[in-house]
């Protein structure tokens, strides 16, 4: 927990994600720059005025994913984006450069002094829908040396989509699955946190986990909203997702962006703040 308190403010810190619209060098880049600013732009404000703890800026509409580096005009564009979030919010900031681009993601991380990166591979392998991606730790490495750089905090995802070391027949084979990719990671430093998708693993389980594994643990909320309060009840944080977004209706073509109502709802029970219209009103009265 030592890690995550040295980032984050308050306890079992929640986290929100900005989903950048595809950057320059991706397929699906249309030029549109003042688009991907105001985007960005109008995610931090949701999220940080529905009161999370912490931003974490992905490029998740770059697909498909290139399997290698990230283009180098989107790099310049992401690390653009993320200064100049760092000066629209207080809140501390992380990268996450998809789907395994960690040399790209300590760059931008020292040109925009982020505060952590999240890695969905580490060491091993990672079945993604373009195909089996190799670990880069090893480029990783050698890029920090040639750099004169520390590792920032770093958030590694654990997941039942990496292929376990020991033999693929355990593949998928739930939590004893999570705790086998987990032991293999290497302890580069004590600055490091696991994320594991909600998907992958019952709120009960977490408790397991952790125990087993040492590491601070983070739940990423993408696909079951009503089991977010039993999961964050046995994590040490949250990567809120599920749920956080609308679709626009003055633009229903347009790709669903985050409901500032939505995310202090669900920050808000989880962090048992009641509502003022939940209030009782004599508290407000003045007492002589």
């Amino acid at each position: 927990m030592a890690m995550l308190s040295e980032i984050f403010k308050k306890p079992k810190p929640i986290l929100g994600k900005i989903q950048l619209l595809a950057l320059p060098g991706a397929p699906d880049w249309e030029g549109q720059w003042e688009a991907l600013i105001t985007r960005a732009e109008q995610e931090a404000t949701a999220l940080a005025t529905g009161g999370v703890d912490g931003l974490m800026i992905e490029n998740f509409h770059d697909t498909p994913n290139a399997s290698g580096r990230m283009d180098p005009a989107g790099a310049i564009a992401m690390t653009m984006l993320a200064r100049r979030l760092r000066q629209f919010t207080e809140l501390p900031v992380g990268l996450s450069v998809l789907p395994n681009d960690p040399e790209t993601a300590l760059a931008i991380a020292i040109n925009c002094q982020a505060d952590f990166i999240r890695l969905p591979l580490l060491t091993g392998a990672l079945i993604t829908q373009g195909g089996i991606v190799n670990s880069r730790l090893n480029e990783l490495l050698h890029y920090r040396n040639q750099l004169k750089a520390e590792l920032p905090p770093l958030l590694v995802n654990v997941s039942r989509a990496h292929l376990p070391f020991k033999t693929h027949f355990t593949y998928g084979n739930g939590l004893s699955h999570l705790i086998e990719v987990a032991s293999q990671l290497p302890r580069l430093h004590e600055r490091m946190a696991i994320v594991i998708p909600d998907g992958d693993i019952q709120p009960a389980e977490v408790g397991k986990f952790k125990l087993d594994i040492g590491y601070p643990v983070l739940i990423e909320n993408l696909s079951v909203p009503q089991a977010v309060d039993a999961y964050y009840e046995h994590a040490d944080g949250l990567v809120l997702d599920a749920d956080t977004r609308k679709k626009s209706v003055m633009y229903p073509d347009a790709l669903p962006t985050i409901d500032m109502s939505r995310v202090e709802v669900v920050v808000n029970r989880l962090r048992r703040v009641i509502p003022v219209s939940e209030m009782d009103p004599d508290i407000f009265l003045q007492r002589g």
